[in-house]
This record gives C-alpha cells, structure tokens and sequence, in this order.
C-alpha cells in the first residue's frame, strides 16, 4: 500500500511501450500506436495496441486494458502488490518508505476508468437462408429518392409484404447472420403507433456497422471509413463513388465499434451524422477512437441542411462540399 499520488508518479516515469517492447515485438499502424498479437487469444490480426502518448494498452478483441500496473498483472500474472513492488524497483523508489493509504481502492478506480468491460451479448444467429422469405421486389420510393436498383441490389434491400417494411439484412463484426431490420413503409406511421424501424430479433450489443460487409473490400484497400447514421445514406454515397461507408444505426460510435474499425486498421475516419445531432455527442462518443486514427466530423456551419437531413439528402454537391469542410477533431 502506497500513497496514491506516489504509485500515480511511479506509473507515468516508466514507458509502458519501452518496458512491453522487452518481450513483444510491435508494428506502427497509426499515429501513437503500436500493435502486436494479443497471447490471451488467437489473434490472427493484432489486436493488441499501446498508445505512448498515453502511456496505455487497450486489446481491441477480448477488452483487456490499462497503465503498466494492469499489464504485468495481464501479461506476467503478478498480483497487484508484486507489481507494485516492481514498479518500485524499475523506478528506483523505496516502497516500504512512502506514506501508506487504501492504494488498492484507488487503482480500482483509475483501472476501472481504463479496463473495457466487455458486455453480455444477448444474440441468436440466424440461417442465412432465412432471409430469402423476404420479397426481391425493391422498394420504388428509394428508387425515387435516387438510389440506383443496383445499389438496392448490392446491399439486399428487400420488402416485407406482411408488415408493410422495406427490410435489409444486418450482420455482425465477423459477418454472421443476426436479424433484418425493417423500415416502415407507411407515411403516417407515427399516427399509428408503428415504430419507424425496427429489429426482427435481438441483436445484442452494437459491435458492428451496417454496410461494412458489402464495403469492407474497398475499407481495407482505402483504410477509409464514412460514417453514416443509416443505411440509406451509406446506398446513396455509394452510387457516388464513397464505396468505403457504413451505418451506426445510432448517432454516436460505442466502444465496440471503435474495436471494429481499428482492427480494420483504419486510418481516416469521416463521422457524417445528420444535421440534428448535438456536435458535442459526436466529439464526446469519439475520444476513444482518436487516440489510434484521425478523426474528421462534418458540420453544417452553413447552413446548407434541413433541420434534420443527413449529408447526402441535399444532393452530391453538398456532400462533397461537407466533405471538404470536414472538421478534423
């Protein structure tokens, strides 16, 4: 046990890239970042990456994370103490000479703000196949909204003739099967009660994007990823050459996703929600994700979007116009 302001001090003296480059090998991928292979599973694509800028570790396949404290107890299977007391020898400080204090519930806390926990997934996989109940017969108002029928052809889109849906097919990370998820087609929905989209089954935790299936070749050719809020957009930008976007399905980027995309090994990241949504929310939900790849955001500072439109509703002109005045957060 030592004062929590002495074991803070012993943390930030020691390079955790320096010390973890004594028995791993690293490879540079992006900005701070240094990545290899993760030895608490198989990781055929290194996972496992260590920021020096802050002097942290974060594994982006099994959640693992944390100072120089957390990785000789991941990797070297010390107990906090013993690492503690090795802290103290690699630092040269006398650790039996600090002032004591409740030091273990204090590195709780900072491991807590560290450690990414991993969260229960509650999903079923579906047969493929099942999909195929859904009518081919593709929607005419996205057609008349400017999306090509090969495009609609390309990401599955579908009708669902019992519930009145357009329906496309959503997948995980590692592009299995989860559920289709339905857009109404009535326009007076909200009148009726009808929820605008919904999920034919549990999807579980958002550890994916919509639409990085059908791109993920041009993703990983162009380590370029856009950042739509739904599938429509992503179809749109699509028939305009940006063969690199994906949907959130929500407006903000969780921790999950962000595992996704730096797996990927992306490099540029373009977030392009609609013109509603709090710039804050979206500066905030990425923090994460800066700390490995850049991160640009577009904002409407001209006004050039309707309350609530996404970048693509206002034509290709616009969006690319968006695209050059992207903010680099």
């Amino acid at each position: 046990m030592v004062d929590s302001d002495d074991l803070r001090e012993m943390i930030d003296q020691v390079d955790l890239f320096d010390y973890a480059s004594q028995s791993f090998q690293f490879t540079k991928r992006s900005g701070d970042n240094w990545f290899t292979s993760c030895p608490l599973h198989v990781d055929k694509t290194p996972s496992l990456a260590v920021n020096t800028k802050e002097n942290y570790f974060h594994c982006f396949s099994c959640g693992v994370g944390g100072d120089i404290i957390n990785w000789m107890k991941t990797f070297e299977g010390l107990s906090f103490n013993q690492a503690v007391e090795k802290l103290g020898e690699i630092t040269g400080t006398k650790i039996r000479n600090l002032e004591k204090c409740e030091s273990l519930s204090y590195y709780k806390k900072i491991r807590a703000l560290t450690t990414k926990k991993q969260k229960q997934k509650d999903r079923v996989y579906l047969d493929a196949k099942s999909y195929d109940q859904y009518s081919k017969q593709l929607p005419v108002e996205w057609i008349d909204e400017g999306i090509s029928e090969n495009t609609l052809r390309k990401f599955d889109i579908r009708t669902d003739d019992n519930s009145n849906r357009i329906v496309y097919p959503v997948y995980d990370a590692n592009y299995r099967y989860i559920c289709p998820k339905g857009r109404t087609r009535f326009k007076d929905y909200k009148a009726m009660g009808i929820n605008k989209y919904i999920n034919y089954s549990k999807i579980g935790t958002t550890d994916f994007f919509v639409g990085m299936k059908e791109n993920h070749e041009s993703i990983l050719r162009t380590h370029k990823v856009i950042i739509f809020e739904g599938i429509k957009s992503v179809m749109k930008a699509y028939d305009w050459g940006y063969d690199y976007c994906v949907a959130a399905e929500t407006s903000m980027i969780n921790d999950d996703q962000v595992k996704v995309l730096i797996k990927m090994g992306v490099k540029d990241v373009t977030v392009a929600f609609d013109s509603d949504v709090d710039f804050s929310k979206v500066v905030e939900s990425t923090k994460m994700l800066r700390r490995f790849t850049k991160v640009y955001a577009i904002k409407d500072n001209e006004g050039l979007l309707g309350e609530k439109e996404a970048p693509v509703d206002r034509g290709r002109l616009v969006f690319e116009k968006l695209m050059d005045e992207r903010i680099e957060l």
